[in-house]
């Protein structure tokens, strides 16, 4: 693949996007390919070094701010006639409530997957405390001579802290898969404002 072509693959994805920074993109990702061209590798050499298209086409959409995306798609490109104003006016009782619910649906879907996170580490935070909490407990049941509650109050205190530190184990793993889908989220809906209709 020559540069021209690897740069008009890019290009050819992105197409939708505010024209400064297709120009802004065009010419970093030309300029790598220079950079590496400089160092001795063929053109070919040097577009076979740089990532795939589709993957550059993802770290631009990463790095795109999503409310540029959306100002950029609305820019109306005609002005509205007045049958169209007219019946976006007639419309608006049905087109209105349905997007004020759209918006509410992902506000509420962000508000529930953050509280089942706190949730999560709320109860790794409550199984550690308990198990603490149990071992400083046994020591009344010994000085009372209570040894079956002593070795009760000892079992749930050691499952307590067995519990918290398997959970422990997952809360990075779980926080990282939370994020990475709301990230592919954020790109999902970037790519949508940038494909063509």
């Amino acid at each position: 693949m020559t540069k021209q072509e690897y740069l008009s693959a890019i290009r050819g994805k992105i197409r939708k996007m505010p024209a400064d920074d297709i120009d802004k993109f065009m010419d970093y990702y030309s300029e790598m390919i220079d950079d590496r061209m400089e160092d001795g590798l063929s053109e070919e050499d040097a577009v076979a070094d740089m990532d795939a298209p589709d993957d550059v086409v993802d770290q631009i959409l990463a790095d795109m701010p999503l409310t540029k995306l959306v100002k950029e798609k609305i820019k109306s490109s005609h002005r509205l006639k007045a049958w169209e104003i007219i019946l976006l006016i007639l419309g608006s009782p049905i087109w209105a409530p349905l997007l004020l619910t759209a918006i509410v649906l992902i506000i509420t879907m962000a508000v529930v997957i953050l509280a089942l996170l706190l949730s999560f580490y709320a109860i790794v935070l409550s199984m550690a405390v308990a198990g603490i909490g149990g071992l400083l407990g046994v020591i009344p049941f010994f000085v009372t001579q209570n040894v079956p509650a002593a070795l009760f109050m000892l079992g749930a205190a050691f499952a307590g802290i067995g519990l918290a530190i398997l959970f422990i184990v997952a809360v990075k793993p779980v926080t990282i898969g939370i994020f990475k889908l709301y990230k592919a989220s954020v790109n999902g809906i970037k790519r949508m404002f940038v494909k063509e209709r």
